[in-house]
């Protein structure tokens, strides 16, 4: 286990996480070949192993978001939802103090729905040839959310990040009906709130 800096403040750690995330989850980089195609060049850090030092650091083993607990889990998180959608973009509004030990923060996440959203998120449109994907394809959702930060400050590392976002506002604007939208998430693999179905 990494040690965190004891100079870390909640705050830094805080907004250093939106920093990291803005564009979710970054895949990591293939190795460039140089054009005399002899020896590969380096490229610049890869930022998914930089996501993942900075969980490791300053997060507690058993950091928690809603059901998923440590930072590898954290960052499974992010990867599935940048994967199947295109263009994520996870903007901080606002950052508040609500307690001795804790932050919250008022978010924006905009993402793209695509076909491999379609497969891969609600698989259930797809195999049924539904109307209701056509009708979400390609669409671009605004969704507002918040960020629970809980500190630790015997060790100076968070010990909860739990995200939520409001998923039905954006959709019943795009579907029409509370019934369409209750049907799209029936089978889905996220919930309404942003939260990862396990299988």
């Amino acid at each position: 286990m990494r040690s965190a800096p004891q100079n870390e403040s909640m705050w830094v750690v805080a907004t250093e996480y939106f920093r990291l995330f803005r564009y979710g989850y970054m895949t990591p980089m293939a190795t460039a070949k140089s054009s005399s195609d002899e020896k590969p060049s380096p490229l610049p850090v890869k930022q998914a192993q930089v996501q993942l030092d900075y969980l490791q650091t300053y997060m507690t083993p058993d950091v928690v978001d809603g059901t998923v607990s440590g930072a590898e889990a954290l960052l499974e998180k992010w990867k599935f939802i940048s994967l199947h959608h295109d263009d994520v973009y996870f903007q901080l509004k606002r950052l508040e103090q609500v307690g001795k030990e804790s932050l919250v923060a008022v978010t924006s996440t905009s993402a793209t729905i695509t076909e491999k959203t379609l497969r891969h998120v609600y698989p259930h449109l797809v195999g049924e040839r539904s109307p209701l994907a056509t009708k979400l394809l390609n669409q671009r959702l605004i969704m507002c959310g918040s960020v629970r930060f809980d500190w630790d400050a015997s060790c100076g590392r968070m010990m909860r990040v739990e995200s939520k976002v409001d998923m039905l506002t954006p959709m019943l604007k795009l579907l029409g009906s509370l019934d369409d939208v209750a049907y799209v998430f029936n089978n889905a693999l996220l919930t309404l709130d942003g939260r990862i179905v396990s299988n």
